[in-house]
């Protein structure tokens, strides 16, 4: 856990992600073709709802998957449809991203979270309940998340032995844009910290239009945050996040200027060519969703910060020290 999802390297390197287009983008981008509702009934039933849910591939399906991807066909259909069934693909965020590849996948709305096609725990307003956190967890993840997520992990481990592979290196997460952010960096630590050996790499699923459900990949500070000495040569960006697209730009590294305030996402575009300018060689942006962001506004940061600053670190206030 103390190299979460290859996080060092990724603040020590500026290694850009494949080209994506520019944050003008999102003000093209339509929904998802053939999205649908569910009805006031079927959101009020878990057992309605369910049967609405498409069959989920085994672990079986995604372990070998990843060996030879050819025997796992139409992955982000049955994610697409799930998350059609849910809350409709247009109530995802809006943007560009890479294709969607197998994995495990996460699908949360403001009152459900579910794993496949399993509703593991209720959620109030997009948070998860209150409860106590887990002693195994070092990111204070609550039981009511260790327990599934472990429970998960296990299985896959049993399931991959008898493929002599490895368990599921992918997480999806597929949640509504409304949700708060700071749920998805909570979900993220639980199903990392709960995962036999290394953590798994993360993607946030977002709507693609005509290209169909496509996939934005993050990363994550470890737990408790990180210190960084002098001769690492790290920057340690950040964006954090505020009410109504309000944003604060600041760094680990002493040089780096005073604290830069704004408000919208083309300011902050805007801020990111200028900071850039000034740090050539550096790649990547922690973006500190802190407690007022939503899923939509990571996605909007995500874009606005893309060109400059193509690989994204989440969190919610742990810090980066110098020295």
């Amino acid at each position: 856990m103390a190299k979460l999802a290859i996080l060092t390297t990724a603040l020590l390197a500026a290694s850009p992600l494949s080209s994506l287009n520019s944050v003008n983008s999102v003000n093209v981008v339509n929904t998802i073709d053939a999205t649908s509702r569910v009805d006031a009934s079927l959101e009020a039933s878990v057992s309605a709802l369910a049967s609405q849910l498409p069959e989920p591939p085994s672990l079986g399906d995604l372990i070998q998957a990843q060996a030879a991807p050819q025997t796992l066909q139409g992955f982000d259909t049955v994610v697409l449809t799930q998350i059609n069934a849910l809350f409709g693909s247009e109530n995802l965020p809006l943007a560009n991203g890479s294709s969607v590849e197998p994995g495990i996948y996460i699908t949360a709305t403001p009152q459900r979270l579910l794993v496949f096609d399993e509703e593991i725990l209720a959620l109030t307003g997009g948070v998860v309940p209150p409860g106590p956190a887990s002693r195994e967890c070092k990111s204070g993840c609550k039981a009511s998340l260790w327990s599934p997520f472990r429970r998960l992990w296990l299985e896959a481990l049993e399931e991959a032995q008898t493929y002599v592979l490895e368990v599921p290196s992918r997480v999806l997460f597929g949640l509504e844009a409304s949700v708060p952010a700071k749920t998805l960096v909570e979900l993220a630590y639980a199903i990392a910290e709960t995962r036999p050996g290394e953590p798994p790499s993360f993607s946030l699923l977002v709507n693609g239009s005509n290209a169909g459900l496509r996939a934005r990949p993050f990363y994550l500070l470890p737990p408790g945050g990180m210190r960084v000495a002098p001769g690492d040569n790290a920057l340690a960006l950040r964006v954090t996040l505020g009410p109504g697209e309000s944003f604060t730009i600041s760094a680990a590294h002493p040089r780096f200027s005073s604290n830069i305030t704004g408000t919208g996402w083309k300011d902050l575009a805007a801020q990111m060519v200028a900071v850039k300018k000034r740090y050539p060689n550096k790649g990547t942006i922690i973006i500190d969703v802190g407690d007022d962001a939503t899923i939509n506004d990571v996605v909007m940061a995500m874009l606005a910060t893309q060109k400059q600053f193509p690989t994204v670190v989440l969190t919610n206030d742990l810090p980066v020290k110098w020295g």
